[in-house]
């Protein structure tokens, strides 16, 4: 039997031990506050896995300064406007950094939908309402409007449950009155091309330097923690799903981390795609009936509907956007574009710990975007 004093050693020991593998624990793992300046990991934060199995080796791209502006409201005339999320509302590194690039004025308004909210077709709505009865946009209209959203949120964002988009149309178009859903532009829209401000392209990458501190401490104590609860079947908002192929340039390049929202999809109906469909078309007659101002509908495929033929097994859902096909809708098809480029080799089009994109991604999309304007133009412009 171990006396007082050895009981105490030995627990002393124990104790020691257990802080000094956490602290050479966080030491480890890549920097929390290098992976915010980086501006990437919400999926390994959120989920608890490593960045240093799971980050990137490939550099990301952001803008010094940033080119466009993100603002609540608008205030003057810009030739783009982009309602949207996440996707382009990173100042440094989204893809609207591009068009600004060019020499166009971009403006970036963010969704005012409240995430906690099942449902934010109304407030989604009333938001744009509220923008084109501003009275900027009727005295200075933007030349092009863009609604993006990642495809997770369509559903949220434009199927309403309270009234139906094709109960609407149906009533609609007993009217004589009303215009037909996707109006079209009789004139092509105005690009004011300027000089593009100064600015610098970055590499951003994963911190390499590591260091203590007592966030960085506390991370790795909860890291544990929370791998510890979920060996024990407790679920993630994260899902880590096989590739057939490599596909990212972290450690684990077959590894594809998705959010559990990319999952949901496989409760929709072709009821609600047609729904999606019809509400965006509805945004456009909106957005158009000023003769001036070209619409855009630009869905966003999330991670695993990017990745989905990849998969090493098939069961999750894919990605829907593709059946938005009605041919009145201004659609560039972004869904397209970012899977030829994943089929050719390009690593990182979608961050490997995030659900955003890599810089490739960015820049595809608005190569995309920029294309669909330049083709439509010249379709309105021939006799």
């Amino acid at each position: 039997m171990l006396s007082t004093r050895s009981y105490s050693l030995a627990l002393a020991t124990a104790g020691l031990a257990i802080i000094l593998s956490i602290v050479g624990f966080a030491l480890y793992l890549v920097p929390m506050s290098g992976m915010i300046s980086v501006g990437s990991g919400d999926l390994t934060r959120i989920g608890w896995f490593s960045n240093n199995r799971y980050g990137p080796h490939k550099p990301n791209l952001a803008f010094r300064p940033a080119l466009f502006a993100l603002e609540g409201a608008l205030d003057r005339h810009f030739d783009v406007i982009i309602v949207g999320d996440s996707f382009s509302a990173d100042l440094e590194k989204s893809w609207p950094n591009y068009l600004a690039a060019k020499g166009l004025s971009v403006l970036v308004i963010g969704f005012a939908d409240n995430p906690e909210k099942r449902n934010a077709t109304a407030d989604v709505e009333n938001q744009i309402k509220a923008l084109l009865q501003s009275p900027t946009f009727r005295e200075a209209p933007p030349s092009i409007f863009i609604f993006e959203s990642i495809e997770r949120f369509l559903k949220r964002r434009l199927v309403s449950d309270t009234n139906p988009c094709l109960e609407v149309q149906q009533k609609e178009e007993s009217n004589a009155v009303a215009a037909p859903l996707g109006t079209a532009l009789a004139e092509p829209p105005t690009l004011r091309y300027a000089d593009p401000p100064e600015h610098h392209i970055e590499e951003v990458g994963m911190p390499l330097a590591r260091r203590y501190d007592e966030q960085q401490l506390t991370y790795a104590r909860d890291f544990l923690l929370k791998n510890i609860r979920n060996s024990f079947g407790r679920k993630s908002v994260v899902r880590e799903l096989r590739l057939s192929v490599p596909r990212f340039s972290s450690d684990r390049a077959k590894a594809l981390l998705v959010v559990s929202g990319d999952l949901h999809k496989n409760r929709w109906r072709q009821n609600d795609i047609e729904e999606m469909q019809c509400q965006l078309l509805r945004l456009q007659r909106a957005v158009q009936s000023n003769g001036k101002t070209l619409f855009l509908a630009l869905p966003i495929p999330d991670k695993l509907s990017a990745y989905h033929d990849d998969l090493v097994d098939q069961s999750p859902p894919p990605g829907v956007i593709d059946q938005l096909t009605d041919p009145r809708l201004n659609r560039p098809q972004v869904e397209k574009a970012i899977r030829a480029e994943i089929i050719a080799g390009e690593i990182d089009v979608y961050l490997p710990n995030d659900t955003h994109f890599g810089a490739r991604g960015q820049a595809l999309t608005a190569e995309t975007v920029m294309r669909f304007i330049e083709e439509h133009t010249r379709k309105i412009k021939a006799p």
